[in-house]
C-alpha cells in the first residue's frame, strides 16, 4: 500500500504577545518534503522578525534545491551570535524527506532534541555532531518506514515545567513519553496528536505561556482511500460492474441510497439490515451490508454530509463525537481520506425530482459536485464520475 507523509504544526504565543517568536515553514518540491522550524531569540516583535527572516532565507534556498549544509551556512553567516548572551539570534531545525524512498536528512541547530517513534515507541535517531561555520550542528540521516513519526519543537514546549502548576518535572523525556502514550491511540491522526500535546503544555503553563512554544510533526502513514457509490446508473447493465468496483475497492467503501444499497446487495448475494438506533430527526437510519463499511440513505444524508464538511471547515476533529449518525460517519470518512472516488448514478428518483427535468439538473448530481468541490478545496485528491 502506498504511503503518505503527513505534516502538521501548532504554536502557542507567549502570554501578552500578539506575534509568535517561532516560525514553521513546509514546502513540497518534486519528491521532497522540507520542513523548517525557527525560534527567534527573545519574544514578541524582535523574535518574530528573527525567526521569520531565518525561515524565509531557509525556505527560499530550499526552493532552489540548495544543499542543506549550504543553507545552514548561509543562515548562520547571516544571523550572528548575540555577544551578551552568547546565543544564536535564531535556532533552527531542518528536515528533508524524499517521499519516493522515505530517506531523510535532519539538521538541528540549538533546538531541543528531535523525537522519533517507530512502532509507536520512542526511539532515538542516530545523530552525529558536525561543524558548520564553527557552529555545532546535530545531523542525522537514514530511512523511514510506514508508521514512523518525527517530532521537533522549540524550547518553549519544555519550559512549562518551570513554575508550572501541574508538573514541575516536565522535560523532553516526559514530553516524549506523553506523545508516545497519545500515539498508541492516535496512530494515524497527526493533527489531533499535535493539538493535544500543545494543549497539554498550555495547561502546564496555566494557560499563560512564558515563552513561545511550537510543535511540528511528520508522520508516515498508509494512504487512505474512499469510494462512495450513490444513485443507480441510468443503464441497468452497469449495476453489476459498479457493484463489483465498490466491493473490491481497497479502502473505505460507502454506499448512499436505498436503491443503490439494494443493487449492491443483490449483486453481492447478501442482504442488508436496517439499524433503527441510528435514525435521527434529520438523518434517516443506517443499514449494514457485508462488504460495505458505511451504508446510508441517499439525498437527505448526503445533504447533511455537505453541511458538516462546510461547518467544520474540513477539520474532522470538530465533528460530534457522541452522535455517530450516518451523515457524521460519511463526513468523517471523507475528511480523513486522502484520495476519494465518487461514483454517481444519474437515474432519476421521482420521489426527489421531476423526472421530466434533464439529467444535468439532477439534485443528486449537483449535490455530489458541491461535495467534490469542497473536498478538493481541502486538498483531497477527488475524482467524480457519472453513470
Amino acid at each position: 500500500m502506498k504511503c503518505l507523509l503527513d505534516v502538521y504544526h501548532k504554536s502557542l504565543n507567549m502570554v501578552g504577545e500578539e506575534l509568535c517568536g517561532d516560525q514553521v515553514r513546509v514546502i513540497n518540491s518534486g519528491n521532497k518534503t522540507r520542513a523548517v522550524l525557527c525560534d527567534g531569540l527573545g519574544h514578541g516583535v524582535k523574535a518574530n522578525i528573527l525567526a521569520t527572516l531565518s525561515s524565509e532565507i531557509i525556505i527560499n534556498l530550499l526552493r532552489e534545491d540548495v544543499p542543506l549544509p549550504e543553507v545552514f551556512e548561509t543562515v548562520i553567516g547571516t544571523l550572528p551570535v548575540d555577544k551578551e548572551l552568547n546565543l544564536a539570534y535564531a535556532t533552527s531545525t531542518m528536515i528533508e524527506i524524499d517521499r519516493s524512498d522515505l530517506t531523510y536528512k535532519v539538521y538541528n541547530f540549538d533546538n531541543p532534541p528531535i523525537l522519533f517513534y517507530r512502532k509507536r515507541k520512542l526511539e532515538f535517531l542516530p545523530f552525529r555532531q558536525i561543524l558548520l561555520m564553527d557552529r555545532n550542528v546535530q545531523y542525522s540521516e537514514g530511512a523511514l518506514e510506514r508508521g514512523d513519526l518525527l517530532i521537533t519543537m522549540s524550547d518553549g514546549m519544555l519550559q512549562a515545567g518551570i513554575g508550572g502548576v501541574l508538573n514541575p518535572n516536565w522535560d523532553v523525556n516526559r514530553l516524549g513519553a506523553y506523545v508516545e502514550e497519545l500515539f498508541q491511540y492516535l496512530p494515524v491522526n497527526l493533527r489531533l496528536l499535535v493539538d493535544k500535546t500543545v494543549a497539554h503544555v498550555n495547561q502546564l503553563y496555566d494557560r499563560k505561556p512564558a515563552d513561545d512554544a511550537s510543535l511540528l510533526g511528520l508522520l508516515v502513514r498508509a494512504k487512505q482511500g474512499v469510494m462512495l457509490f450513490t444513485g443507480p446508473p441510468v443503464n441497468p447493465d452497469q449495476d453489476r460492474s459498479l457493484s463489483q468496483r465498490i466491493l473490491k475497492f481497497e479502502g473505505t467503501r460507502i454506499v448512499c441510497g436505498g436503491t443503490t444499497g439494494n443493487i449492491v446487495a443483490r449483486e453481492s448475494g447478501h442482504s442488508g439490515a436496517i439499524d433503527p438506533d441510528t435514525a435521527r430527526l434529520d438523518v434517516p437510519p443506517m443499514s449494514s451490508l457485508p462488504g460495505v463499511d458505511i451504508l446510508t440513505e441517499g439525498i437527505l444524508t448526503l445533504s447533511s454530509v455537505l453541511e458538516w464538511i462546510e461547518a467544520t471547515h474540513g477539520n474532522p476533529n470538530l465533528l460530534p463525537t457522541k452522535d455517530k449518525n450516518g451523515a457524521v460517519l460519511v463526513a468523517e470518512a471523507l475528511l480523513d481520506a486522502d484520495e476519494i472516488t465518487l461514483v454517481v448514478g444519474l437515474k432519476v428518483n421521482p420521489a426527489y425530482q421531476n423526472p421530466d427535468l434533464p439529467l444535468s439538473m439532477s439534485i443528486r448530481k449537483n449535490l455530489m459536485e458541491k461535495i467534490a468541490d469542497r473536498l478538493a478545496e481541502l486538498g483531497k485528491v477527488v475524482s467524480i464520475e457519472f453513470h
